[in-house]
């Protein structure tokens, strides 16, 4: 399971930076993190840190730290090079970067020992998975049914199209047209005010009614299938609706969906509890450690801050 919890860790493949020195920056559970250790993570240095950027990646490097300690600790977590290295093919996989390290590295301006640190995560990820899975409370069938039943549009596909004017009169007119035989989508592309679909015929595709607005999405569960619908008003004008299609998940689907979730939850909060209980000192110039709102490095205050 490839979780987005250090999203933040992606930024840092993506941004160049430098800083400079071997001094301390931050010390987690008594291992030090110093200042080249974050000019470490690139591939290449080409300009000077800002404070916010050096304060966002040396959070990155804390968390990171934070989370190896309490998988060696807790799950006897070691990650071994032929295990890392295979992560690091599949990572090169997800980019498109097949056997091809350098050029990775290069494009993303990452270094070798960071991707090595990034990969490691990852692993970790899966060992809490295989740890906390068999412990996590699975929801049941009923339990999908309700969701399905308690959130409708959240589990519904539906291919529409729609002619949206300006008052209701105008989509009476429109209605009338189409009673008389006249393709929807040449009137759509005729007299249609959305300038997204009108002029591909009034298509929206196939979505998610939760994407809609509330009278849009209604009208799209209820609507007959092939039937144009009356006018219906939404803050944009009046829409004449034709659904095509119509799908609500099965309760199987949802349970499979519900499953995860709730694995994933448990291994979010493993690791968030992992990253909050370290014992994390960042020495003052670089910043200051907080969990509010979230785990971070706080930037030291400039003269403009005070």
């Amino acid at each position: 399971m490839k979780k987005l919890l250090l999203l933040i860790a992606v930024l840092a493949l993506i941004i160049a930076a430098c800083g400079g020195g071997s001094s301390t920056a931050a010390t987690v559970d008594d291992e030090t993190i110093a200042v080249d250790d974050v000019d470490g993570l690139f591939y290449e240095v080409t300009s000077e840190f800002t404070a916010d950027e050096f304060a966002t990646y040396l959070g990155t490097l804390i968390q990171w730290k934070a989370i190896e300690h309490r998988a060696a600790a807790d799950l006897g977590f070691a990650a071994s090079q032929e295990a890392i290295d295979a992560e690091i093919a599949s990572i090169l996989a997800d980019y498109g970067y097949t056997d091809d390290v350098d050029t990775f590295l290069s494009d993303q301006n990452i270094s070798l020992s960071g991707l090595e640190s990034f990969a490691t995560q990852y692993l970790i990820e899966d060992a809490v998975t295989a740890e906390v899975e068999p412990t996590v409370e699975m929801p049941s069938l009923e339990d999908a049914q309700a969701e399905i039943d308690a959130q409708p549009m959240e589990y519904a596909e539906v291919c529409a199209s729609h002619i949206l004017v300006e008052t209701e009169e105008e989509a009476e007119a429109v209605i009338g047209r189409l009673d008389a035989g006249e393709e929807f989508a040449a009137v759509a592309q005729e007299v249609s005010t959305d300038p997204g679909s009108g002029p591909t015929g009034g298509s929206l595709g196939c979505a998610s009614p939760a994407d809609y607005v509330t009278e849009f999405a209604e009208a799209t569960m209820t609507a007959p299938i092939g039937e144009v619908t009356d006018p219906v008003e939404t803050e944009y004008g009046f829409h004449v609706i034709l659904v095509e299609d119509r799908t609500l998940a099965t309760a199987d689907e949802v349970l499979y969906l519900m499953e995860e979730r709730a694995v994933y939850e448990a291994v979010s909060d493993w690791l968030y509890e992992a990253v909050t209980t370290a014992d994390v000192t960042v020495e003052p110039d670089y910043g200051t450690w907080t969990l509010d709102p979230s785990p971070h490095v706080e930037p030291p205050a400039t003269a403009e801050d005070e």
